[in-house]
């Protein structure tokens, strides 16, 4: 029992004595405009790295059968040029994502599922001690498996396709909280 005790009370040593994290919380604008839920939680790692997951959910179908339904999971790491949070940074980030487009680029409906690996560029501008304003630009290669659906119809099956696909992946100007 002294062990578990002893163990417990270097832990708590380290811990209160380590320097505090550095977290955010932020949301894409550009996302929200397009109809995308997203929130995205993010921690520095030390000076110039920070560790991020993004979610982002849209379950709208709109007139005619339009829709971009998602539910996409991006985490990633970024390395920042001066110092986390503030100037530019590079990222790499995986994908995954579950998805049905429909009547967006053509009269088809797309069902299925992503995989990827993705870069990105971006700049953080403090705002205050607490908020922030950055842009991002990114593109992934994605492994995608997905059916084919005739929109007209809504519902008659043209067959099952995959493969890999280049696809830009992040267009972003986010609002950040800092904590």
């Amino acid at each position: 029992m002294r062990k578990k005790f002893f163990f417990l009370g270097i832990l708590l040593g380290v811990c209160l004595a380590s320097p505090a994290q550095f977290y955010s919380a932020r949301t894409n604008l550009i996302g929200l405009a397009t109809g995308n839920i997203n929130l995205e939680g993010s921690m520095t790692l030390n000076r110039r790295w920070s560790l991020h997951l993004p979610v982002q959910y849209n379950p709208f179908v709109f007139k005619d059968n339009r829709q971009f339904r998602n539910l996409t999971v991006m985490p990633g790491v970024r390395y920042w040029f001066v110092e986390s949070y503030s100037n530019f940074f590079v990222g790499m980030n995986t994908l995954a994502s579950g998805y049905s487009i429909g009547r967006i680029l053509n009269k088809k409906r797309y069902e299925g599922e992503g995989y990827g690996i993705g870069l990105s560029i971006g700049k953080a501008y403090p705002l205050s001690k607490t908020w922030n304003i950055e842009w991002e630009l990114g593109g992934a290669a994605v492994w995608a498996r997905y059916n084919e659906y005739r929109c007209r119809e809504c519902g008659a099956f043209l067959g099952r396709k995959h493969g890999w696909y280049l696809i830009p992946s992040r267009v972003a100007l986010n609002m950040i909280y800092l904590f």
